[in-house]
């Protein structure tokens, strides 16, 4: 299976690199616009390849089933009621 978000993020990150080329192109100067282009463009692209290694991760986690404890000692689910054990119980 294909991981669609990192995709999109690397076409946003595409779109605004080349905004920014294309505005600093025009202007013949870096302005705030072209410093406001590129910061959105590295947040698109971190994210991208965020997005990229965490679908990795899941492929390999989803393929693990859980295991349930079947065997072991059933103490820990019988536990004495507190009163008996000697333990104060609270008055209100």
């Amino acid at each position: 299976m294909e991981n669609q978000r990192a995709k999109v993020l690397g076409i946003a990150f595409a779109m605004l690199a080349l905004a920014s080329t294309i505005q600093i192109y025009r202007e013949g100067a870096v302005d705030a616009n072209a410093w406001a282009l590129l910061s959105l463009s590295v947040l698109f692209a971190i994210s991208g390849v965020i997005a990229f290694f965490q679908a990795e991760e899941v492929e390999h986690v989803t393929g693990t089933q859980l295991r349930t404890d079947s065997g072991g000692s059933g103490e820990a689910q019988n536990l004495p009621d507190p009163a008996e054990a000697g333990f104060d119980v609270p008055v209100f």
